[in-house]
């Protein structure tokens, strides 16, 4: 899997104010849930992302749905109906091959494979992916994948 380390950092500095503001003198309190945990997904060998409110909020997690858009081919030709994402959405493996987080329900991501056949601009043309109308992670993802991957910061 890709190793995006460059925002490594961030998720570690969120995860510690997360739990250093939980973990006060107040002995007698119950444990706070943790601001990032892996979920099990039953049939699936690809792990679930929770995250708390506070803790998408402090990453900044963004999405926008995949969507039908008219699209010319490359090589010219009509344009037809296809599904694309924002380019920002794909994340990479070291493989090459390609994946995007959907968000599955409220703070709750599953990284999915997508086939890209094409990207202009600033969009993602896909033969394989999310249904349309799935909301993909825009911003974020870096930080959804070190979760995944138990990846604590830069080395």
């Amino acid at each position: 899997m890709v190793v995006v380390k460059r925002n490594a950092w961030i998720l570690a500095a969120v995860l510690a104010a997360s739990t250093s503001a939980c973990s006060g003198a107040g002995a007698t309190e119950p444990a706070a849930a943790p601001p990032a945990s892996v979920v099990a997904v039953a049939g699936s060998p690809v792990p679930a992302v929770h995250l708390t409110a506070e803790a998408e909020s402090r990453l900044g997690i963004a999405t926008a749905p995949a969507r039908l858009s008219l699209v010319a081919p490359l090589n010219g030709g009509k344009a037809t109906n296809r599904l694309v994402i924002p380019y920002a959405a794909v994340v990479y493996d070291r493989d090459g091959s390609s994946w995007t987080y959907t968000r599955t329900s409220d703070h709750l991501y599953l990284r999915k494979p997508i086939t890209v056949d094409f990207v202009s601009g600033a969009v993602a043309v896909l033969s394989k992916g999310p249904a349309a109308g799935t909301p993909v992670v825009t911003v974020g993802s870096p930080e959804l994948l070190g979760v995944e991957y138990n990846i604590s910061g830069e080395e």
